[in-house]
């Protein structure tokens, strides 16, 4: 066996395996658009969608300013919701999300998430309209204002179908090319009279083409 062989060993499989991976392109291209026409339909038809809702309000103290937002995700404002809107209590808290603002302790954003557009908004204005209602007097407030209304949103949040279906075009190109890539390094098949010659360290005297219409005779 030639050592020059294994010296030169990676410098001619990168070669090859260039030559292996255009060869099959077009199986690479079948498998990237098949990958991500299923992760396109199983976003855009068959996984569940997610709609949400948001509100933003204005809670004006009448001493100093606190932080409500455990109040507005409470169990009085929850039992108060879930018993209007018929939802059970743990899922209403579970689709509920307050972010009080940073640069205004004042202001308050509640972001609804649920399976239905119009429930996600009706969710949204009966915890304002809850608060409002329930502990506005008890917690000594000036007023509650409602800064932006919430709206229905029929445009689904999740899943995301652009961003699923380039994660299954990705998948499809790195899964491709990787069991391509495998199947090359296990191949320990002789290609040409050259890695013959490399490997053994003789010249190669005569080579026997395959003929498939004789194979095809000969079966």
């Amino acid at each position: 066996m030639n050592n020059d062989y294994l010296n030169d060993e990676m410098e001619i499989d990168l070669l090859e395996l260039l030559k292996c991976l255009l060869k099959n392109s077009k199986k690479i291209l079948i498998c990237t658009f098949a990958c991500g026409l299923v992760a396109f339909v199983l976003s855009a038809f068959i996984l569940p969608k997610s709609y949400n809702s948001s509100t933003d309000i204005t809670i004006v103290p009448a001493g100093q300013p606190m932080d409500y937002t455990s109040y507005l995700v409470g169990d009085r404002v929850l039992n108060d919701v879930s018993s209007k809107l018929k939802m059970d209590s743990a899922s209403l808290f579970e689709s509920i999300e307050v972010t009080r603002d940073s640069n205004n302790s004042y202001n308050y954003n509640i972001t609804v998430t649920t399976n239905d557009p119009e429930k996600s908004c009706k969710v949204a204005d009966k915890v304002v309209d809850s608060f409002k209602s329930q502990l506005a007097s008890e917690l000594n407030l000036n007023g509650v204002t409602t800064v932006n209304e919430a709206q229905v949103n029929n445009v689904p949040v999740n899943p995301n179908v652009k961003k699923n279906t380039l994660i299954g075009l990705f998948i499809g190109i790195v899964g491709s090319v990787g069991v391509i890539t495998l199947c090359f390094l296990f191949d320990k098949h002789f290609k040409n009279k050259d890695e013959v010659e490399a490997y053994l360290g003789v010249d190669v005297l005569a080579e026997i083409p395959v003929n498939k219409q004789l194979n095809e005779i000969g079966e």
